[in-house]
């Protein structure tokens, strides 16, 4: 397994993930967006494939998950749930308090994914995702950080 810093050599990859695994999916230029803004964006590539990816607009009060991604053959192998824990430590070394995400009433997989990494529902967001004959509703959820890498490099007066 290796994880590489998401670049524009990556987007066909990930726009054949995002168009398997949603039904209405992102489009290139969302992706490209993500990467002219700077949002901490992973890929991950297994025995040289490209397998997943993941993208997060980090702040020191909260971070978003904006989208996570596993082709489909691999799912089901823990590659997501990975992916998913070097996000949070990088939102924790970044000095983030939180994590927030959506995710699909429908996507039960993703939802016992993110419960078994320690998000918690915190809402519900009507009519959030788009569908071809409509819309769904998400789910709202986060995941509390630890103080980030500066509780760990520095000595505390505690």
């Amino acid at each position: 397994m290796e994880y590489k810093y998401l670049d524009y050599s990556h987007l066909s990859s990930v726009l054949e993930i995002e168009e398997e695994s949603n039904p209405y999916p992102w489009t290139e230029l969302n992706f490209k967006d993500c990467l002219e803004k700077g949002y901490y964006s992973l890929a991950l590539e297994k025995d040289d494939l490209f397998v997943g990816f993941a993208i997060m607009a980090i702040s020191s009060e909260e971070s978003h998950l904006l989208n996570i991604g596993i082709k489909k053959e691999q799912r089901g192998l823990g590659l997501g749930e990975g992916l998913l824990k070097k996000m949070i430590i990088a939102a924790e070394v970044m000095g983030s308090k939180k994590i927030i995400l959506e995710v699909r009433i429908s996507n039960q997989s993703a939802y016992r994914l993110y419960e078994k990494i320690g998000f918690e529902e915190i809402g519900k967001r009507k009519n959030y995702y788009r569908l071809p004959e409509g819309r769904e509703d998400a789910y709202v959820m986060a995941k509390s950080l630890k103080k980030g890498i500066s509780s760990k490099l520095f000595f505390n007066k505690n």
